[in-house]
């Protein structure tokens, strides 16, 4: 299983002093890093051209919904020399320099509650452990979320990002459901309200965990390198939440 920490202080509140003075919610993009000497968060400013905006509702209960064709849908974008996070081909790229260090984006300051989440997740990089999926119920003061992950090795985990102490991972594992190697997952959690998270690879469920701690809040996608420096890179595409029953 993948191990390390995600760990957060003070930037968040940043981001919400900025968000205040422009009168609009700002799209985030933390790098977190998970070497156990350091705490540092880093969130990088992100051009506001306008927040991604929910389709008319199908009679699905779509919420939201992203291709990555439009720089309008202004998810958070930066570069930095551990980190890229831009707009590529009509989608989402996440690129990791260091090893286990996670970097995420979100569209938007909107809380979403009792949702399922999915978005394919393009596996450009060489290294087996490096993790991607979505995740939910983010905590826009504490920086506290859930996210789920798979890797190209075949594992899986649904993880509680817990504001400046080590990660509590619900449940992780292994399963033949995730293909090995594959060039694209897709990689989905629904986030019940009654605390219950499942995790699924392409429409087949391989986990369950339950947490009632954060009951809704802000989403993204993730990107969690592994041992391979440089050896992370993911495309996120197709991105489309919905309201649970």
């Amino acid at each position: 299983m993948k191990s390390g920490l995600l760990k957060s202080i003070g930037a968040i509140a940043v981001l919400a002093l900025v968000s205040m003075a422009c009168g609009a919610a700002v799209p985030t993009i933390a790098v977190p890093t998970v070497d156990i000497q350091s705490i540092a968060t880093q969130i990088v400013p992100v051009d506001n051209g306008g927040d991604s905006q929910p389709p008319a509702d199908n009679g699905g209960g779509q919420l939201l919904s992203d291709n990555f064709e439009s720089r309008s849908s202004n998810w958070g974008v930066g570069t930095d020399t551990d980190y890229e996070v831009q707009y590529v081909d009509g989608a989402l790229q996440i690129k990791v320099v260091p090893a286990n260090m996670k970097v995420y984006s979100g569209p938007n300051g909107t809380s979403y509650k009792n949702i399922h989440i999915e978005a394919d997740a393009i596996n450009q990089g060489s290294d087996p452990k490096a993790a991607f999926g979505v995740l939910c119920n983010q905590q826009v003061i504490s920086d506290e979320f859930y996210f789920g992950y798979v890797t190209p090795s075949g594992e899986y985990g649904i993880v509680k990002s817990v504001f400046i102490n080590d990660d509590v991972e619900l449940t992780s594992g292994t399963t033949d459901l995730i293909s090995k190697d594959a060039s694209t997952y897709r990689v989905g959690m629904d986030c019940a309200a009654n605390g219950t998270m499942t995790l699924y690879v392409n429409g087949q469920q391989v986990a369950t965990a339950s947490d009632t701690e954060y009951a809704g809040g802000t989403v993204g996608v993730i990107a969690w390198s592994g041992d391979v420096e440089s050896g992370t890179t993911v495309s996120f595409d197709n991105y489309v939440i919905t309201q649970l029953p």
